[in-house]
């Protein structure tokens, strides 16, 4: 394999409408007739949420961040310092706004309050036109706009609640600028992982129930500022000219599930339901056919027949081993979906005729339904893109791939150790620009069967 790594769009079409053409379609609720004027008593307040000021937390994020200013919101996500993602962008001008507005406040002549508030009377002196003037001894001189940003709280990594709030707090993690988060951004990410999640072995994306009941359980994840800037989400496609060459490492994970299994631990939530190889010319064929049913009915008649063949999957329904295939949906996941058209892009899929088999995870949705996907997924906070790939797979599908086989064969971008490249091209990186019209975060390790611990 080529050791070159690709960018591509994927344009993937989305059957859904979007919010804005489904309120337009929407008929006027009572009160809101044609001839009612625009300037309604509600119009002055409708800002007002953004003239608070915003709460900043640097410590305690469980105690006082998430328990009390969030009120214990369920989802977080970290942003990379100075990003320009657009809640982010609106905060920052807030802050700014904030402290303008202070400033000059603050360097601004002063109105008397003889109840004891403003300047005290040795503060103030009259001249002798009877004008108000500030003894200078006693003035901060300072700037409105002395302040910039390598000296905000967004000059750091920062953690929003995921909700839709109009004021919400911002965790700032002190020592996490830009210019550090430059220089080693896994050290930055650790040092806030470690504040959010405290002195765990292990890196996590949530907190679960504590012993104090008072503080709820959360999940963080990263923004798709901090993927695209730093490391990104991993996803593997094991691909091989050779049936039983794929074979051998789908084995290797079978055993390794059996072994979790009599040895009683239990299987993470995300496991595949069974592993299998896959032509890749079934998947293109299934991505090609759509909702045409005739095409539907043949593809999935050869992609069942793939399965049942294999003998390792001993968990198909009745429906699904019947030779009738009418009933019984085959559907491919995300990731998976993103892959073919990543290769379907890649200058060198045409250069190699030969069948290609990928490994495949398998979840048996309902007794007529099953989705296929690729091992991967999310990264935690502190984690190298690898570090996260090699949790994720084994998570999913009980593989476990050679640590340092895999870090030797990527570059430094991602975790690896090479300083160029993709090692010997027995592994090449594909990088979504964008998914459905968004950004991405993903990457995609496309592989050879890879030894296994």
């Amino acid at each position: 394999m080529s050791s070159t790594t690709s960018s591509s769009d994927i344009s993937i079409k989305n059957g859904t409408g979007s919010n804005n053409q489904r309120r337009q379609n929407q008929k006027p609720g009572r009160g809101s007739g044609s001839n009612r004027s625009n300037n309604t008593r509600a119009t002055p307040n409708q800002h007002t949420s953004n003239n608070k000021p915003i709460n900043i937390e640097t410590t305690n994020f469980q105690s006082i961040f998430h328990n009390k200013l969030c009120r214990g919101a369920a989802k977080y996500k970290v942003h990379a310092p100075q990003c320009s993602c657009p809640k982010v962008v609106k905060l920052r001008q807030r802050y700014k706004n904030t402290q303008t507005k202070v400033n000059s406040n603050e360097t601004a002549v002063a109105t008397i309050n003889t109840t004891g508030g403003g300047y005290s009377n040795d503060q103030i002196q009259f001249d002798i036109d009877g004008n108000i003037t500030h003894q200078l001894s006693q003035l901060d001189i300072t700037s409105p706009n002395s302040n910039n940003d390598s000296n905000s709280p967004f000059d750091s990594l920062i953690v929003l609640p995921d909700t839709k709030g109009s004021n919400p707090s911002i965790y700032s993690c002190t020592n996490t600028n830009l210019q550090s988060f430059q220089k080693d951004g896994i050290s930055c990410e650790q040092k806030l992982a470690k504040e959010i999640f405290g002195n765990t072995s292990t890196t996590t994306d949530k907190a679960p129930s504590s012993d104090n009941k008072k503080i709820p359980p959360f999940k963080v994840n990263c923004a798709i500022c901090l993927l695209t800037t730093h490391q990104r989400n991993g996803f593997v496609a094991i691909i091989s000219n050779s049936y039983n060459e794929l074979q051998s490492t789908i084995t290797s994970a079978r055993k390794s599930t059996l072994i979790k299994q009599s040895n009683g631990k239990k299987l993470h939530a995300d496991h595949a339901h069974f592993i299998c190889a896959i032509k890749l010319s079934s998947l293109y064929s299934l991505l090609s056919a759509g909702k045409t049913r005739s095409k539907n009915e043949m593809v999935t008649k050869d992609i069942l027949m793939q399965i049942r063949n294999d003998g390792g999957v001993d968990c198909l329904s009745s429906e699904m081993t019947n030779e009738s295939t009418s009933s019984v949906q085959i559907k491919m996941g995300h990731h998976l979906t993103s892959l073919l058209w990543l290769l379907q892009d890649d200058k060198q899929k045409s250069s190699n005729n030969n069948v290609k088999y990928i490994m495949t995870m398998g979840y048996i949705d309902s007794s007529h339904a099953i989705e296929l996907d690729l091992p991967g997924g999310k990264r935690h906070l502190g984690e190298t893109t690898l570090q996260g790939v090699i949790r994720e797979v084994e998570e999913e599908c009980s593989l476990q791939i050679g640590y340092d086989w895999l870090v030797g064969n990527v570059s430094r971008r991602y975790g690896g150790s090479r300083d160029t490249g993709e090692g010997d091209g027995s592994i090449r990186v594909l990088e979504p620009r964008k998914v459905k019209g968004s950004v991405s975060g993903d990457a995609f390790f496309v592989m050879t069967p890879p030894p296994t611990m």
